[in-house]
């Protein structure tokens, strides 16, 4: 009985501070720990609570950052269609009236914009989807966000380098052309003239690879990781001007993490910047042109 109990003793101590821990947890206290001692199965209970707890408490976080920055955002267009709405009450000229009504128009299609966005965000963040892998034409996704984007008519220059249609690439359609249409967007928001779209194969990584290059001022080397951060703006006037909501970058960085990739930026003060990501290719096809990353 001294044995048995000298085995349980170590064990029952563990579960009380298991148990200790959750009972912290309910008052709201997401910063408790559980010690992780040995290699046992309660310390791998341990491991286990400690790592749900740090996922709980950055989805609380991230809920709260989230919330602050919503109720900040939606603040502006809805003052200015309430403005709207109160000059149309006043107003009898015909032609006004209609202009108050495309700048209505115009913030709703903003609010729009902006709740697409958070509810892509919000579930990026919530976990990783269910993705639908599939052999995709890189060409392909390249030449649909560059005519949607021209269509736009942005008064901005977008040049699809020539791509091979043997690039086939391995991924989820739907996201990957998400984060080509954000990158493109977001440099279509800070080139001077024009917009550079490539792709190709990198022999170094055995990758496929997409870069987008603006001709803009560049970014900042102390805020180069913050561009990736959700709602951070590093030029807020701008970005209001604009019409960026700061969620477009995070946006990409997620989907590419869950995609098992990541996203390169390399920026030169005065002379732009370009975002770089790689992708699984389908090796059975050999590219007939490639071409090398910056």
């Amino acid at each position: 009985c001294l044995g048995v109990y000298g085995l349980i003793m170590p064990m029952q101590r563990k579960l009380k501070q298991v148990n200790e821990a959750l009972d912290v947890m309910r008052t709201g206290d997401m910063s408790q720990r559980v010690p992780v001692e040995g290699y046992d199965e309660m310390a791998s209970l341990a491991t286990s609570y400690n790592s749900m707890s740090d996922h709980i408490q950055r989805l609380i976080e991230a809920q709260r950052e989230l919330m602050r920055a919503v109720s900040h955002e939606l603040r502006t267009p809805v003052a200015r269609i309430r403005f709207g709405m109160e000059m149309l009450a006043d107003e009898d000229d015909h032609e006004y009236r209609l202009q108050q009504v495309e700048m209505i128009d115009k913030d709703i299609e903003a609010l729009n914009t902006l709740i697409d966005e958070i509810m892509t965000y919000a579930k990026l963040e919530q976990g990783t989807p269910s993705l639908d892998f599939e052999k995709i034409v890189l060409i392909d996704v390249l030449k649909q966000v560059a005519v949607e984007t021209e269509a736009l008519k942005t008064q901005k220059i977008i040049h699809l380098n020539p791509l091979s249609s043997d690039v086939i690439v391995d991924a989820e359609r739907r996201y990957l052309h998400r984060v080509v249409q954000n990158l493109v967007g977001n440099a279509i928001r800070y080139c001077d003239h024009q917009v550079n779209i490539s792709g190709g194969v990198n022999h170094q990584t055995n990758m496929a690879y997409v870069c987008v290059e603006d001709d803009g001022p560049g970014i900042p080397e102390e805020d180069r990781k913050r561009v990736f951060e959700a709602f951070a703006r590093l030029d807020d006037s701008r970005t209001r001007a604009s019409g960026g909501y700061g969620l477009g970058l995070s946006i990409v960085k997620k989907i590419l993490e869950i995609m098992g990739s990541d996203i390169q930026l390399y920026s030169e003060s005065g002379k732009g910047s370009t975002f770089t990501f790689e992708l699984e290719f389908e090796r059975s096809y050999v590219p007939e042109l490639v071409i090398e990353t910056p």
